[in-house]
């Protein structure tokens, strides 16, 4: 089976954690590259360790960056479980937190430490000790918010004025002094046509002036308190000019929580059948067919990027292909023909990751081994990228995922886990 010329990398491990160990750390358990403890360590035959993300791996072999040796990368899992067990301080020790226990247990400490720092998920910015989170939100919050009395909506406290100066549910007297002293002021402007003492009322009434002398003396009036009703003008643009920049300041947050929302309406769209996990059984029996020939590679189940997407399937060496036959553990993934490719992108550029999985009963200790493949648009991989014009394309993928040897330490119950996950990001939904 032939492999297509591909960029690839490992992927990365990351952490927002904060690591403090309880005592210095042996020098044999620091990655070369980066002096930190090693991070999902993997071994060279030469023996020097690194973190797999410090490491440049060129399919599963790499050149040693402390005696320039070449050699495969396997992963270390004794070493992965010592530096699990190292004693660690709580990443907030500066808060008086006083926990200290082995490095697996510190990202479940942090979730629910009390000391922990947190941010105000009200947005307004603050930050504080979980422990104090409930007083903040009830007496210090600047974002914190009420319900109105009249329309039962939750407003914030600080915009609470303003709303109840355009809040329709509010009962208000009509200006024109007719006599209504109660009336929802989304009624109101039906009143006021039929009003009997419409045409009384001063035009400033509404910005606060309370003049009650008739139709017959309404002008005399407004020439004598033009200063009045300036006065009264400049406060109404002032109140205007609050509740504009507080509508500003909504209409920003709902534009916010419009975008969070459609990108988290996309992901979902997208997940739906993004990835696939194999099962592979009887490994024993599968790979002696392979290793005489006799069924050299199995085939898994189709399945689709996306709900509409592209159609594939992956395909497992048990004994290697080609010239890392013997050798090598090879997997490989297949564009096949699909009910949507007329209205598909072509040729195929989506990243895909190939994971052989790790079936350790603790997740914090598996160590997965993974080929990530990013597709490059050219002649020479048409055959494998291109709009499938036959039932499928030419295979393409990981020709080195790991060596046999470390193959059978990923075997369990007779059985492996293959995961293949393509990646959606730039991938148009239909």
């Amino acid at each position: 089976m032939d492999g297509i010329l591909v960029e690839t990398q490992p992927s990365l491990e990351q952490s927002s954690i904060d690591i403090i160990f309880v005592n210095p750390i042996d020098p044999s358990l620091l990655c070369p590259v980066c002096h930190q403890a090693l991070r999902s360590p993997v071994k060279l035959p030469c023996g020097h360790k690194f973190c797999q993300q410090c490491l440049t791996v060129d399919g599963s072999s790499a050149t040693c960056l402390v005696c320039q040796k070449a050699g495969q990368a396997v992963p270390d899992k004794a070493t992965q479980k010592i530096v699990q067990s190292l004693q660690v301080f709580c990443s907030f020790q500066h808060n008086e937190c006083n926990w200290a226990g082995p490095l697996m247990d510190l990202p479940g400490h942090v979730a629910v430490c009390e000391m922990r720092d947190i941010v105000c998920s009200k947005g307004c910015g603050d930050i504080y000790q979980k422990k104090h989170e409930a007083a903040h939100l009830e007496k210090e919050c600047k974002a914190r918010s009420d319900t109105c009395q009249y329309c039962k909506k939750e407003v914030s406290t600080k915009g609470m004025t303003v709303h109840l100066k355009v809040c329709l549910s509010v009962p208000v007297k009509c200006p024109n002094q007719c006599g209504v002293e109660s009336i929802l002021r989304e009624e109101l402007a039906n009143h006021l046509p039929v009003c009997p003492q419409a045409g009384n009322a001063c035009p400033f009434a509404e910005w606060g002036c309370e003049y009650a002398g008739g139709r017959q003396m309404l002008q005399k009036h407004i020439k004598e308190e033009p200063i009045r009703h300036l006065t009264y003008l400049c406060d109404g643009v002032i109140e205007l000019k609050a509740m504009l920049a507080f509508m500003q300041l909504n209409t920003e947050k709902m534009i916010r929580t419009i975008g969070t929302l459609e990108c988290k309406s996309s992901n979902l769209e997208k997940m739906y059948g993004a990835q696939l996990v194999w099962r592979l059984d009887n490994i024993q029996q599968r790979q002696n067919e392979a290793k005489s020939g006799a069924r050299s590679t199995i085939f898994s189940i189709p399945f689709v990027s996306s709900r509409h997407g592209y159609k594939m399937c992956l395909s497992a060496c048990l004994y290697g292909d080609g010239p890392v036959r013997g050798h090598y553990f090879s997997v490989y993934v297949t564009i096949l023909r699909g009910e949507y490719d007329a209205l598909l992108q072509w040729p195929f550029t989506h990243k895909v990751t190939v994971s052989l999985m790790d079936q350790n009963g603790l997740e914090k200790d598996r160590v997965n081994i993974d080929y990530v493949i990013r597709p490059m648009a050219s002649r020479e991989n048409k055959v494998f990228l291109d709009r499938p014009t036959s039932e499928r394309n030419a295979s393409f993928g990981a020709q080195k995922l790991c060596l046999l040897e470390t193959l059978i330490t990923y075997i369990q119950d007779d059985s492996i886990f293959l995961k293949c996950v393509v990646d959606t990001e730039t991938m148009p939904i239909l």
